[in-house]
């Protein structure tokens, strides 16, 4: 593998909206991630992935783009984009921007334009087509719900595709022109210095546009017809064009076919986010308990990095801004605690790949569960609940499942303190702050160096030490103890080194067999390691992270 710049990436992402205000108006701005570049420096992050800052209405959280090259009014201006870029790179830390380019927004210049005359120029730039027998193209469901198409004012049977939000219309990335547009648009952000992309949706890209109905799969006579617009053939041909920056995909479903034309030496991404875990939660009945859980993770984990199979790398993270926070998905109320938080981040940490950290996650924080489905904000949330409603569970039913899997959780302002608001404004915030916010905070952590944040640093520290970071990035990945049930264990080689990293999330440990010989305990949650000659002892929720002798 040729060795890139970006092999050595401690991403932390920030939600901006969510992070710190500045001005007082409840939502964080480009000064608020300026204000904090030195904690993200001493966290030992060198890329920071900003999620949207462009111009947009906000009806799906800036993910809804309506000019490519502003920074949105809420967020400040390019000018504090500019600092941002210029102050961090002070740092050592390389801005990577949230980009979506799957749609724009229904209030960018080009839509307009295509709106007024959908045959020409711009409406070549989106998806228009004639319905069908009185109804639409076709019945795909949107991924938000209700159909994905919409009706064009002033047309009685014309309609434009939209799989997400109807204010959210597709591009058409069939016309090269188009293309082209993009490609300017990502080259002069390059230019102002920027890292790279975080490229949203983008699995989305290619669509099979054949239009035949399918059979519904729900009572609105829809159809969520992912195959017909998911890593459809030939996306490839059209993503390879985008490689000459750091580029991260959500890409999902990747398989060992897909490897080299994803993120091999010649791939269209530089990295691609390990979603393997993503639907996992501990208050799924399908698994009702950690251990279950923690196993099920265990193998899924090893199974994605057997299909890259050494020849690309894959984007490892526990958190970010679409799941519920890792503590509550991963750890039953009973099996939280402080051993078990600074274990559970170890588990993917050392994996080949890079790594990405969600902000909160450093200090440990919760889900915040609310108790009307008011308490939430978030558009598809309320699709969710009206889809849930429709199938037959009752309200609580309903919000209950909500508070279990909503993405909203991920939101709630960054907890800096214990004063008003947790200190992330002067205002009131755009979504309430969680109330655990005068125990669990930023302030109190630093002031405790057995805090979960301490751990986080000395977890990064580990994995960037100049003697051990080309092993973790570049050596043999081997499994250990991997019939055991609540063990976690994987050994990282090269020629230099040989380190295994143990974890555990049984309740009562357990003595595994160990012949290796403890060089150096470069990370553990205890004040102990309970190695002898043939075993090695596991406390409770221990993690370990060893270098041992040859």
């Amino acid at each position: 593998m040729e060795k890139k710049w970006w092999h050595k990436t401690v991403g932390y992402q920030i939600y901006p909206k969510s992070f710190q205000d500045t001005n007082g108006d409840g939502i964080g701005d480009l000064k608020g991630v300026i204000r904090h570049l030195d904690k993200i420096e001493k966290l030992g992050a060198n890329v920071i992935w900003l999620c949207p800052v462009f111009a947009s209405p906000m009806v799906d959280n800036g993910y809804d783009i309506s000019d490519y090259m502003d920074i949105d009014p809420s967020f400040g201006t390019m000018e504090d984009m500019k600092e941002l870029i210029a102050e961090a790179k002070k740092r050592g830390i390389r801005i990577l921007m949230d980009l979506v380019v799957n749609h724009s927004s229904d209030r960018h210049a080009w839509f307009q334009a295509a709106l007024q005359d959908p045959f020409g120029k711009y409406g070549k730039y989106y998806v228009f087509r004639e319905g069908k027998d009185g109804k639409e193209p076709n019945n795909w469901r949107s991924i938000f719900g209700g159909s994905a198409w919409e009706k064009v004012p002033g047309y009685d049977n014309l309609y434009y595709l939209h799989i997400f939000t109807k204010e959210q219309p597709d591009l058409n990335w069939e016309n090269p022109e188009l293309r082209e547009e993009i490609y300017e648009m990502i080259l002069k952000w390059m230019d102002l210095g920027l890292g790279g992309f975080r490229l949203d949706a983008i699995s989305h890209l290619k669509k099979n546009y054949q239009y035949t109905n399918l059979p519904p799969d729900g009572p609105d006579e829809y159809n969520m017809a992912f195959e017909y617009f998911n890593n459809v053939d030939g996306l490839a041909d059209i993503l390879c064009e985008m490689k000459d920056a750091l580029t991260i995909g959500e890409y999902d479903h990747m398989g060992p076919e897909d490897v080299e034309d994803v993120i091999g030496e010649n791939g269209s991404f530089s990295s691609v986010f390990d979603f393997c875990h993503t639907l996992d939660n501990v208050r799924n009945p399908k698994w009702g308990n950690t251990v279950a859980l923690f196993d099920d993770y265990r193998d899924q984990l090893f199974a994605a990095q057997k299909i890259v199979d050494g020849r690309g790398m894959l984007c490892n993270f526990l958190e970010n801004h679409d799941k519920p926070r890792s503590i509550d998905r991963f750890l039953m109320p009973e099996d939280q605690n402080l051993y078990s938080e600074k274990m559970l981040p170890v588990t993917n940490f050392f994996l080949p790949g890079i790594v990405f950290l969600y902000q909160g996650q450093e200090i440990g924080m919760r889900d915040d569960p609310k108790q009307s489905i008011q308490g939430f904000v978030d558009k598809p949330t309320f699709a969710i609940y009206d889809r849930l409603i429709a199938e037959g569970k009752t309200d609580a039913e309903a919000l209950e499942q909500i508070n279990c899997e909503s993405r909203e959780h991920s939101r709630t302002p960054m907890q800096w303190d214990a004063s008003a608001e947790a200190g992330f404004t002067t205002g009131t915030p755009w979504f309430p702050v969680n109330k655990n916010y005068t125990e669990l905070n930023y302030e109190a952590e630093e002031k405790d160096p057995d805090s979960l944040l301490w751990f986080y640093r000395k977890m990064v520290a580990v994995r960037r030490r100049e003697d051990l970071e080309e092993t973790f990035l570049y050596g043999t990945l081997i499994p250990e103890y991997e019939t055991v049930s609540g063990v976690l264990a994987y050994r990282r080689k090269d020629e230099k080194n040989n380190v295994l990293i143990l974890t555990t999330s049984l309740a009562d440990g357990i003595t595994l067999p160990f012949t290796d010989t403890i060089e150096e305990v470069l990370l553990n949650n205890y004040d102990t390691c309970e190695a002898g000659e043939e075993t090695i002892r596991l406390q409770p929720y221990q993690c370990l992270v060893l270098k041992v002798k040859e």
